[in-house]
């Protein structure tokens, strides 16, 4: 898994983004927890979680 970072997550919708974030939750038991597409799972949901705490994330 590559890391999404934060200029491709803000072109997705709200509902887009608790969509990829509950999709990457149900598929990281899939990977080891010392893998690189483990941690960087992890980063993709710290940063969608960053975008979704934004108070100047556009709602639409």
């Amino acid at each position: 898994m590559r890391v999404l970072t934060i200029n491709e997550l803000m072109r997705l919708t709200r509902i887009e983004l608790c969509d990829l974030a509950a999709t990457i939750t149900s598929r990281l038991p899939d990977y080891p927890e010392t893998s690189q597409a483990y941690a960087n799972a992890r980063l993709t949901l710290r940063n969608i979680r960053s975008i979704l705490a934004r108070r100047d994330f556009d709602t639409e």
